[in-house]
């Protein structure tokens, strides 16, 4: 039995939650992106024999970014299986906000950290004046930071690299390996290859291998498997974790088929399996 420890994904609760990304008047503006517009369950999260799903991190979704603790009080609701939950928190909130928004994300038992999507506004949130004395609280307390943003982007990754050098013991995952690929073409693969490196220097980031299905719907086994294989050799087999990204991985190929070619490639590669799949996500989200 192959045990799967899924490190990022997301349920959708249309009935409570906002969700306002995956309306059609919002971006993105992917033509397929109707195919989400609908529940996600754990019971949709299926695999079958020899792999089984022994837990899994819930990524906020935008179900309210205000007050993201109702997310995670849905998904502690109905879940079965052992979870942890990454919450949703605005780093550019007065100090007594943040704190505040953390008091009440802690009292849930699942909650190991927070995320607040860089993406177009990186300059905006790095540059202001409470995103690091918020990202210290959140040092303080323990909890994990989720880092998304374009690592092809050199100048974005310096900006990136000074911000989290001044938290030495914060915690901090790299979503999606930085939307990067070994498919890219030469000069933007140099670029993500170049970002990654400087990144790696951070000794607490970790990063996560996903999201491939946003870069390419069509994306090959050849493609996760040589992009696993640059992510180990920049951060070492204790750094990087397979994610499946759900239920966006859907518009590609079944959670299953992924987590299928996620074996193959890993073992095609000659990596540590056990560890890539289950034991470092179990490791750094404290199940």
């Amino acid at each position: 039995m192959i045990n799967i420890t899924d490190p990022h994904l997301h349920l959708f609760n249309l009935a409570q939650g906002e969700y306002g990304w995956l309306q059609p008047n919002q971006g993105p503006n992917w033509p397929d992106k109707s195919a989400l517009l609908r529940n996600f369950t754990e019971s949709d999260l299926r695999l079958s024999e020899p792999l089984r799903l022994a837990g899994y991190t819930h990524i906020e979704a935008g179900f309210s970014n205000d007050q993201s603790w109702l997310e995670i009080d849905w998904i502690e609701s109905q879940t079965n299986l052992p979870v942890r939950t990454i919450g949703c928190v605005d780093l550019c909130r007065s100090q007594s906000e943040f704190r505040n928004a953390i008091s009440e994300l802690t009292e849930r038992s699942s909650m190991v950290g927070v995320r607040h999507i860089f993406d177009d506004q990186l300059d905006l949130i790095i540059s202001h004046p409470n995103t690091l004395s918020n990202l210290k609280i959140l040092e303080s307390a323990g909890l994990l930071f989720e880092l998304q943003f374009d690592a092809t982007d050199e100048v974005a990754v310096d900006k990136v690299v000074v911000l989290f050098k001044q938290l030495p013991n914060l915690t901090v995952v790299l979503n999606h390996q930085g939307f990067g690929s070994a498919a890219f073409s030469s000069d933007q693969k140099q670029h993500w290859l170049s970002g990654l490196t400087k990144l790696a220097e951070l000794p607490k980031l970790y990063v996560k291998c996903s999201g491939f299905e946003m870069l390419d719907r069509a994306f090959t086994a050849e493609a996760l498997q040589q992009t696993v294989e640059q992510l180990v050799r920049l951060f070492g087999q204790g750094r990087v974790m397979m994610a499946s990204n759900y239920p966006l991985i859907t518009l590609s190929m079944s959670y299953e088929a992924y987590w299928l070619l996620v074996v193959e490639s890993v073992r095609i590669s000659g990596l540590d399996l056990e560890r890539l799949v289950d034991l470092n996500a179990r490791e750094i989200y404290r199940f």
